[in-house]
C-alpha cells in the first residue's frame, strides 16, 4: 500500500510538470521547461505632477529609531534656510504630565530650583580632558567624554524663548471623540498671544552645544571630601532661580522659581493637582519658541519624550534614624525630594514656511497639469509638497493596430516581470547640490497611505538598521546615487511586485505619492490639507524632514536621458 501511495505521487508529479510545459500564462510565474525565451524592456512614461500642502498634521509624530529604542516621538527645533525653497521656522508646543498626581511635598516644603532638561540627539565618540571646578575653587583636569551632536543642520544661531503656556490643548475632538489633530500652522494662525503667557527663558543666541554636563551632587556614602559629579550627555540644560532678568511679564514682582512654587507646592491636596484631566487644564503646556536672527538659524531635532522639567524641593521630616548622630530620634532635619513633570502627552511642532515665490506659484494647484504631467516635480518636508505618480493612464497601439488602454495591454502580454524600476533624475539646474540634497525618498499608496509590496519583501531591512535607516530597505528605494563629485544624479525605487501584482490584476492602479524621507522605517501616516481638499494622507517621514529636492518629471520638454520613466525588464517566449 505504501509503495503504490508513492508511485501515485510520482505520477501526479509527472503530469503537473507536463501540463505546464506550455503554460505562460500568469505574470511572475517560474518558467518550467525548455521552451526558448527571450529578455526584453519596456519602457512607460507614467504621468506625474506636484502637490502641496497648506498645512500637515503635527501632534505625536513617531519619527525615528535611537539604539535599541526602534520609534521615539522628536521634534524639529529651530531655523532652516533651504537653498531652493526658502526658510521654515520650527516651534514646539508641548503639554506636561507630572510622575505622580496628588503628591505629597512634606511639612514646610520649600522649592530650591526647578530645572528643564532636554536631550539633544548625540552619539559619543572618544573622550578628551576637560577642566573642572572644585568645591574649594580649586581646577583638576578630568576625562569627560566626548559627544557628536546627531540631527543637527547649519550653525548660525536663533532666538530661542521659553514660555509657560496658557492655551488649553484637547485630547480629544468633541466633535467626534477621537484624538484631536493638530496642524503645523496652528499655533501661528490659531492658538494666539495665550501660548506666550509668562516668559520663562530666552536666548538670543542659540545654538546646540556638543558638551557634556558634570553635575555637582550631595556627598555620597563614602564621605569624601569632595563632592560627587554625575556626568550627562549634551542637552539644554536650565536651572530656573530667582532670576531679575526674567520677571513674569503680567506681574514683575513675581519671579520663575517663586512662581513654580506657588503653581505646586503651594496646590498640595488641591483638585488641579489631582488627575491628569484636572493638571492639563491647570498647567496648560511649555511653548518653545524659535525665530531667525537676520533669517538666519540653525535646526536641531530633539526627542521630548525623554525631556523633563523637575521641582527639586526641601522639607522636614522626624529624624528616626537619628542622622545627625545625637542620640535624639525625634529632631526635625531637612531632607529633599523632587517631582518630574515629563512632556506630553500631546506635543505639536509649528511650522512656519515661507516658500520661495516662484516655487510657490509653480505649486499652485491650478498651475498644475494633472492629465499631462510635469516637467518638474518638487519634493519638500514639514509642510511642504509630494509628487504623484500615475502609471499607465494612456493608449497604446497594440498588434492589431488599433488603440488600447496600456494597462489592458500589458495584463495580455504573458511576460515573466524581472524588474520594474523608476528612475527620478534631479534637476541640477534648479537645485543646490550636496548634504543638503535629501539622502532618501519614499513611495506609497496615495489612497491608503500603505506602502507597496516590494516594501514588505525588501530583506535589507533588518534590526540592526533601525538605527541607521539610511541604509534600510535599499533594495526597493534605493539611496541618492551620487558622482565623483558628490553631486546627487537620480534615486532609483524598484517597484518589481507592485507591477507583477498590478499585471495579476490582484490590485487596482491606484496613484502612487513619492515624498522626501526622514527615515524610511517609519511607515505611519498623518494628515494634511491642500488648497482643493482636506484630510489627505501624507507619510510622517515626509514631515518630519526639513530638506527638499526638484526631480524632472514626464513632459517631452525634458531632455530623454533624464525623463521619468517605468523599465520594466522581462522575459517572454520566442513563440510569442
Amino acid at each position: 500500500m505504501n509503495i503504490l501511495t508513492k508511485i501515485t505521487t510520482l505520477l501526479v508529479v509527472i503530469f503537473t510538470f507536463l501540463s505546464c510545459d506550455d503554460d505562460f500564462n500568469s505574470v511572475g510565474s517560474e518558467i518550467i521547461g525548455d521552451v526558448n525565451f527571450r529578455d526584453s524592456l519596456y519602457t512607460s512614461v507614467p504621468v506625474a505632477y506636484s502637490k502641496r500642502f497648506e498645512k500637515v498634521q503635527t501632534n505625536n509624530l513617531i519619527s525615528g529609531s535611537q539604539g535599541n529604542q526602534l520609534t521615539f516621538h522628536a521634534n524639529l527645533l529651530g531655523v532652516y534656510n533651504d537653498p531652493v525653497y526658502g526658510k521654515s521656522v520650527y516651534s514646539i508646543l508641548s503639554q506636561l504630565q507630572p510622575e505622580r498626581f496628588d503628591p505629597d511635598f512634606g511639612d514646610n516644603a520649600v522649592l530650591d530650583s526647578v530645572v528643564l532638561s532636554i536631550p539633544y540627539l548625540s552619539t559619543p565618540i572618544g573622550t578628551e580632558q576637560v577642566e573642572v571646578a572644585l568645591d574649594d575653587n580649586t581646577i583638576v583636569t578630568e576625562l569627560a567624554t566626548s559627544y557628536r551632536l546627531d540631527s543637527t543642520y547649519q550653525s548660525p544661531p536663533f532666538r530661542l524663548s521659553i514660555y509657560q503656556s496658557n492655551y488649553f490643548l484637547r485630547d480629544f475632538d468633541p466633535s467626534n471623540t477621537e484624538r484631536q489633530i493638530y496642524y503645523s500652522n496652528d499655533i501661528e494662525t490659531t492658538f494666539g498671544a495665550e501660548v506666550e503667557d509668562t516668559l520663562l527663558y530666552s536666548d538670543n543666541t542659540f545654538v546646540p552645544s556638543p558638551k557634556e554636563f558634570i553635575l555637582i551632587k550631595p556627598d555620597g556614602p563614602d564621605n569624601n571630601e569632595v563632592r560627587d559629579r554625575e556626568r550627562i550627555s549634551p542637552r539644554l540644560r536650565l536651572v530656573f532661580f530667582d532670576d531679575p532678568n526674567l520677571p513674569n511679564e503680567n506681574d514683575p514682582g513675581e519671579k520663575i522659581r517663586e512662581r513654580f512654587e506657588n503653581l505646586f507646592l503651594d496646590k498640595e491636596g488641591s483638585i488641579e493637582l489631582s488627575n491628569a484631566s484636572n493638571f492639563n487644564n491647570y498647567f496648560r503646556g511649555i511653548y518653545l519658541k524659535a525665530e531667525p536672527i537676520n533669517d538666519l538659524g540653525n535646526l536641531l531635532y530633539i526627542n521630548l519624550r525623554e525631556a523633563s522639567i523637575t521641582l527639586h524641593y526641601s522639607f522636614d521630616k522626624i529624624d528616626g534614624q537619628d542622622e545627625d548622630g545625637d542620640d535624639d530620634t525625634e529632631d526635625i532635619v531637612r531632607d529633599q525630594d523632587d517631582l518630574e513633570l515629563a512632556f506630553g502627552n500631546t506635543i505639536i511642532n509649528g511650522i512656519e514656511t515661507d516658500l520661495n515665490l516662484d516655487i510657490a506659484e509653480e505649486l499652485k494647484n491650478e498651475n498644475q497639469d494633472q492629465l499631462n504631467g510635469e516637467e518638474n516635480l518638487y519634493l519638500k518636508g514639514g509642510d511642504g509638497s509630494i509628487a504623484v505618480i500615475d502609471l499607465f493612464n494612456g493608449l497604446v497601439i497594440n498588434e492589431n493596430g488599433e488603440e488600447e488602454s496600456e494597462l489592458d495591454f500589458l495584463k495580455r502580454q504573458n511576460w515573466l516581470i524581472n524588474d520594474a524600476s523608476l528612475k527620478f533624475y534631479i534637476n541640477q539646474d534648479l537645485i543646490t547640490s550636496g548634504d543638503v540634497e535629501p539622502e532618501r525618498i519614499y513611495i506609497f499608496n496615495m489612497e491608503t497611505g500603505g506602502v507597496l509590496g516590494d516594501y514588505r519583501l525588501d530583506v535589507s531591512f533588518q534590526l540592526d538598521n533601525a538605527s541607521n535607516p539610511v541604509n534600510s530597505i535599499l533594495n526597493h528605494l534605493g539611496r541618492i546615487t551620487r558622482d565623483s563629485d558628490d553631486v546627487g544624479e537620480f534615486y532609483r525605487i524598484r517597484i518589481t511586485q507592485h507591477i507583477i501584482d498590478l499585471l495579476n490584476g490582484d490590485i487596482d492602479n491606484i496613484k502612487l505619492g513619492v515624498s522626501v524621507s526622514q527615515n524610511v522605517n517609519i511607515t505611519t501616516n498623518a494628515l494634511g490639507d491642500t488648497s482643493v481638499a482636506n484630510d489627505e494622507i501624507i507619510p510622517t517621514s515626509s514631515i518630519i524632514s526639513h530638506e527638499g529636492t526638484i526631480l524632472y518629471g514626464n513632459l517631452p520638454s525634458v531632455p530623454e536621458s533624464k525623463r521619468l520613466k517605468l523599465e520594466i525588464f522581462y522575459t517572454e517566449s520566442k513563440d510569442n
